[in-house]
């Protein structure tokens, strides 16, 4: 755990908290804060903490230039994914169709934002691209419209609920959202639903990108519903990891600027109404745990009262798992060929017993796993696109 507290310590130096470390690291230990940082997926932003720390606490030149090679390659790909975003953004748009970013290169404008040199936003791993689809002018099913259109252009290569996987662009996977997300249980997945869908015209607002061009992402009230939903989904789902939260972390701190400017956003009250709603108020106090141990947030930027024991088995877990769950030697692969029903069966089992974990935190969520499953399925074998 003590690895985990300079970890901490140089997240916080990174985003302003701090401006040391409270122990000189030795190579052992920077060693395996770079192997943290890796497993989480924060190697850029920590490798800008170890540049804001003075000289005397820096690691060897051996580590600042491999933390500087990959520094340098994460700006490349951030670059790349952002055009990806413009250009599918610009394509859509000509083709009859609305888009709109969902977290990943959209969030950084809230990184850029906390930054007084616009450099966090660079320095984020980025993932795929997430974009949510619906057709600009009033059609009978928008879903089934989406997928007849990557269809005919022989785009799909996977489907399911919640998006369509669709080939690379310029090296960069693109997923197509016919919905925001979702949730296990169907009582909360329809009021998240709900939400998004009948007020998508208010929700969705255009941001200027590199000072010229232009993609749309979710407004930043509900922004701050959907991305708590995102992580939530994926720890039920295979685990998550600190750059999720890191995500969230910058998200509030714009979303609390903005609502002392923008008057139309919804205040802290109404956000927090729509999410308990949804079933995750128990994961929001988890969460504000979080980032308040993490990442030292201020009890004015928080949704809710931080819960300490669900927080502390949330941050275990986020630990222990690593971005998406890659790094949960509890969830390693199966010794069966993918395809067979024996390898799905085999899979479900272990999923569930995962989920089991979180039964008593999260009963909802991972009792309705299984039968969220079925439906998807369902929803797929049968083609029951205009739902």
């Amino acid at each position: 755990m003590k690895d985990y507290e300079y970890f901490f310590q140089l997240l916080q130096v990174a985003i302003g908290h701090r401006e040391q470390l409270s122990e000189i690291p030795t190579a052992e230990i920077w060693s395996r804060l770079f192997d943290i940082s890796r497993k989480q997926a924060l190697q850029g932003i920590a490798f800008y903490g170890v540049q804001q720390l003075p000289r005397e606490q820096w690691p060897s030149s051996e580590f600042v230039l491999k933390w500087m090679a990959v520094e340098e390659y994460i700006k490349k790909i951030n670059l790349k994914t952002t055009a990806v975003c413009l250009k599918l953004t610009e394509r859509l748009e000509k083709d009859g169709f609305s888009s709109c970013i969902l977290k990943g290169q959209a969030n950084h404008i809230y990184y850029d934002h906390v930054s007084a040199n616009n450099v966090l936003g660079s320095l984020r791993v980025p993932g795929d691209v997430d974009v949510w689809v619906r057709p600009a002018s009033v059609v009978k099913h928008p879903i089934k419209t989406v997928i007849e259109y990557f269809e005919r252009k022989e785009l799909v290569e996977s489907l399911c609920y919640l998006h369509a996987e669709v080939r690379n662009i310029d090296g960069v996977p693109v997923e197509i959202h016919f919905r925001p997300s979702f949730m296990n249980a169907p009582w909360n997945n329809c009021r998240f639903l709900r939400l998004f869908e009948d007020e998508r015209s208010n929700c969705i607002e255009p941001v200027v990108v590199d000072d010229e061009s232009t993609m749309h992402k979710l407004r930043t009230d509900y922004d701050v519903i959907f991305q708590l939903n995102h992580i939530y989904r994926h720890l039920i789902d295979e685990g998550v990891g600190l750059r999720q939260v890191l995500d969230y972390y910058m998200l509030l701190k714009a979303y609390h600027d903005e609502m002392l400017l923008r008057p139309l956003l919804m205040n802290k009250a109404m956000v927090f109404d729509h999410i308990c709603r949804c079933g995750m108020k128990r994961f929001a106090s988890a969460l504000m745990y979080v980032l308040q141990t993490v990442f030292v947030m201020p009890d004015s930027l928080l949704l809710c009262k931080p819960s300490s024991k669900d927080g502390a088995f949330l941050l275990y877990e986020i630990m222990r798992s690593g971005n998406f769950g890659h790094f949960d030697t509890r969830m390693q692969d199966l010794e069966v060929k993918k395809g067979k029903t024996s390898y799905q069966v085999k899979r479900a089992v272990r999923r569930f017993s995962r989920n089991f974990r979180f039964i008593a935190s999260y009963p909802g969520e991972v009792i309705c796993e299984p039968i969220a499953r079925i439906i998807h399925f369902a929803w797929r074998k049968f083609k029951m696109y205009r739902y």
